[in-house]
């Protein structure tokens, strides 16, 4: 054996020696698990009591980092309590619904430690909000009891998730300034869901309405449809004439609110809604990727639409149910498309009828009244601008089937025209449509 081969034989033996001591002296150093545990109760800062460590202030972290968003962005934006709670509903999981209305809660209390005001309005949202919270978050910690409590869905992750989602959403026309603001807002803000003494005009109107959604005869419907919007236009003209006869001309309270449009049908839909809108001067814009349009204009208009059109949507809802009773499974009139397209054909034909009521009423109103709604008109103008700015109009992304469409205009369009006197003009229409229901 040569020299060399000697010299790597003897470093191979070495090298092995010292491989066979490491391996005895690690046997030696084994600890059992039972004495593991106990060592590991001794000393408090244990790699087993990290974790727990790092979740309460991850948790405290992603707390205020919730507040933070909420007040710096979201409201500073023009979102409100109830519509982001109805937004992030609507695209995730109980648990990610739940952390965002204790956030809420807890930005309200936040609110109140600090001293800041916090507007009637935004208060009754948060309070509806808060109803449905656990974990008290009006107070520190809220969310590591949420931890603590378990559950489906529920981790640090599922925050992560929510903040990600709400750095992502535009902005919205504020409405409402939000607690501890001191920025003016443009819009005299009047609940139009908030009604003390309601008036008996609008107790009838809520009463035809409410009987146009029970009645399961389509030309019933139409024919208290129509009656309700009649009196809301001889109510809006009368309150005219006294404002013209009191000198208060320029005192019209225009404000704007803010209405969610839900699945399925959601382009149909909006088409309702604008008819709606429209037939009674109230302007109306529609927030693309929200479901969320914002309507300006007087404020008892706005209670009107907001009534009418919840109804339109109940009635328009049994009509299809009615158009479809008898059909089997798998028809075309039960299809996407003919259903999408019904609901255009009813809102283009209803329409119709609510400015035939609308003009109807306006050929008997006074001279004295015509200058108020002017003036009414251009005060929605004044305020839509500067909340909403540029708007940009688009084709609707309704599909479009024409049997479809014409199912849904023949549902709108029955004997109750002829019944109503929406068929003609003048005075004597809106007489017959006094005396009816």
């Amino acid at each position: 054996m040569g020299k060399n081969s000697r010299r790597r034989h003897v470093d191979k033996q070495r090298r092995a020696a010292e491989r066979r001591r490491r391996d005895r002296s690690a046997q030696r150093t084994t600890v059992d698990p039972v004495d593991a545990d106990e060592a590991s109760n001794d000393h408090p800062r244990s790699e087993r009591a990290e974790p727990t460590d790092f979740v309460s202030n991850a948790s405290r972290q992603l707390e205020q980092m919730l507040g933070l968003v909420l007040r710096d962005r979201l409201w500073a934006s023009g979102w409100q309590p109830d519509e982001l709670v109805r937004h992030v509903r609507r695209g995730s999981d109980a648990a990610t619904t739940a952390v965002l209305s204790m956030a809420i809660v807890a930005d309200t209390a936040h609110h109140d430690r600090v001293g800041d005001a916090v507007p009637d309005s935004w208060r009754r949202q948060t309070g509806r909000i808060g109803a449905q919270c656990a974990h008290e978050p009006d107070r520190g910690g809220w969310m590591q009891r949420w931890l603590d409590a378990g559950g489906s869905g529920v981790g640090l992750t599922t925050v992560r998730s929510l903040l990600d989602t709400l750095l992502k959403l535009p902005g919205l026309p504020t409405l409402i300034a939000p607690p501890g603001s001191t920025a003016d807002v443009d819009v005299d803000l009047v609940d139009v869901d908030v009604e003390a003494s309601p008036s008996p005009k609008l107790v009838t109107i809520r009463g035809l309405l409410a009987k146009a959604e029970s009645t399961e005869f389509p030309a019933e419907a139409e024919a208290f449809t129509a009656k309700a919007q009649a009196m809301m236009i001889q109510a809006r003209l009368d309150e005219a004439t006294v404002r013209a006869s009191s000198g208060r001309r320029s005192t019209a309270r225009v404000s704007a609110i803010r209405i969610g449009i839900d699945e399925p049908y959601i382009a149909s839909k909006q088409s309702l809604l604008h008819v709606t809108a429209t037939a009674n001067d109230v302007r109306c814009v529609f927030h693309q990727g929200l479901d969320l349009a914002t309507l300006v204009g007087p404020v008892g208009q706005l209670a009107h639409v907001e009534l009418l059109f919840t109804s339109l949507l109940i009635q328009v809802q049994a009509a299809l149910a009615a158009d479809a009773a008898d059909a089997p499974a798998g028809s075309h009139v039960r299809s996407r498309g003919y259903r999408s397209s019904f609901i255009v054909g009813f809102a283009r034909r209803i329409g119709e009828r609510l400015r035939a009521a609308r003009n109807a009423s306006f050929v008997g109103a006074t001279g004295d009244a015509l200058p108020v709604l002017a003036a009414d008109d251009r005060a929605t103008a004044e305020l839509f601008d500067r909340l909403v700015g540029r708007t940009t109009k688009i084709r609707s992304s309704a599909r479009h089937d024409l049997l479809g469409a014409r199912a849904g205009a023949s549902a709108a369009d029955r004997a109750a025209l002829r019944e109503t006197g929406l068929g003609g003009t003048g005075t004597a229409a809106l007489g017959q449509l006094r005396d009816a229901g």
